[in-house]
């Protein structure tokens, strides 16, 4: 029996698909001052480290007169809590933690194509690939090779504990994946 079509038809339904890691932004959620910033956006500021007084005092004029554009919830933030005495390198997650784990990633990936090119459903092996790389960025926190910069001293005084990005748990538990196409 001939299953070419059946075959074609299911690669080309998979070469639209896309598994994406990370944070959902809420960008339904409307910015409004006093409003605390999402975990998507404080990922988003740990990924690129806090923006020095400087840059700041550069960029706000051009933020307010509207020449460019920048979140409301993260400029708002920047202000609160990114004075030269607060300073936050950057620790990012989601880049270097998929990048640590290709190999085992592209494995998975592998496996789908396989499952679409015998014929059968991909999605099953999508949803375990997704979840290989939630898991991967949510172990990144606590990974020794993401290579980040300790807590400064004062910062381990304030929160207590001298694991960076780790209060709470819930920006690290926000991470998730969607399919998308």
């Amino acid at each position: 029996m001939d299953r070419t079509n059946e075959v074609k038809k299911s690669l080309e339904a998979l070469a639209r698909k896309q598994v994406l890691i990370g944070i959902p932004d809420g960008s339904d959620r409307p910015e409004e001052k006093g409003q605390p910033i999402t975990n998507a956006q404080l990922l988003y500021a740990h990924t690129h480290g806090i923006r020095q007084k400087s840059m700041r005092e550069e960029m706000n004029p051009k933020v307010e007169s509207g020449e460019m554009t920048y979140s409301q919830a993260y400029q708002m933030w920047l202000q609160t809590h990114g004075s030269p005495l607060w300073h936050s390198p950057p620790r990012p997650v989601l880049e270097p933690a998929i990048e640590h784990h290709k190999d085992e990633i592209a494995m998975q990936l592998r496996r789908v194509l396989d499952v679409a090119l015998n014929g059968g459903d991909p999605e099953p092996e999508l949803h375990k690939a997704g979840m290989m790389g939630q898991n991967f960025a949510r172990d990144w926190f606590t990974n020794s090779a993401n290579g980040w910069p300790q807590n400064s001293p004062r910062t381990v005084e304030k929160k207590g504990s001298d694991k960076p990005l780790i209060d709470t748990g819930e920006l690290r538990k926000a991470i998730t994946y969607v399919i998308e196409g």
